[in-house]
């Protein structure tokens, strides 16, 4: 089966764990992961904001980038949703999906911020930064090596 870890993450806020995990395969402990970030339905520049931001944030945090999909490259897949909200905003919706090297998913962070109606429909700038840095951690953590579970005593 595979490990699926969901994760909810606010834009401002350090992200908080809730997940539910079964057996996954570690990762190399001697390299450090190699992952390619794509993000799709962003208005504005925010695909190629957004796919620069989470791959500065994860290279920080020891992932190395990857120019292209390959067999031992991790997928960190964005999926951008804006829609109408009350008062002149509109909800922004962000939900990462990580996946293996094998294609197996690893889990997921969702992200969803009211910003003023219109305000990232050219230029995400920090907007796509602080997404970035509030889904990084959650994404790293997903990305580590997972360490075998300790025997208990009988």
């Amino acid at each position: 089966m595979t490990c699926l870890i969901c994760l909810r993450v606010s834009w401002l806020a350090p992200a908080a764990l809730s997940a539910e995990k079964d057996t996954a395969k570690p990762a190399e402990a001697a390299a450090a992961p190699l992952a390619y970030v794509a993000v799709i339905g962003a208005p504005g520049d925010g695909d190629r904001a957004l796919t620069a931001a989470l791959a500065k944030r994860l290279s920080a945090a020891g992932v190395k980038p990857a120019a292209a999909l390959a067999t031992n490259v991790y997928s960190v897949e964005g999926i951008v949703k804006v829609a109408a909200a009350n008062g002149g905003r509109e909800s922004v919706r962000i939900d990462w999906t990580i996946f293996a090297p094998d294609g197996n998913t690893l889990g997921g962070v969702s992200q969803t911020k009211l910003v003023r109606k219109g305000s990232l429909h050219q230029k995400w700038g920090a907007a796509a930064d602080t997404a970035a840095n509030a889904a990084a951690n959650a994404i790293v953590k997903l990305l580590s090596p997972v360490s075998p579970a300790t025997p208990k005593a009988p």
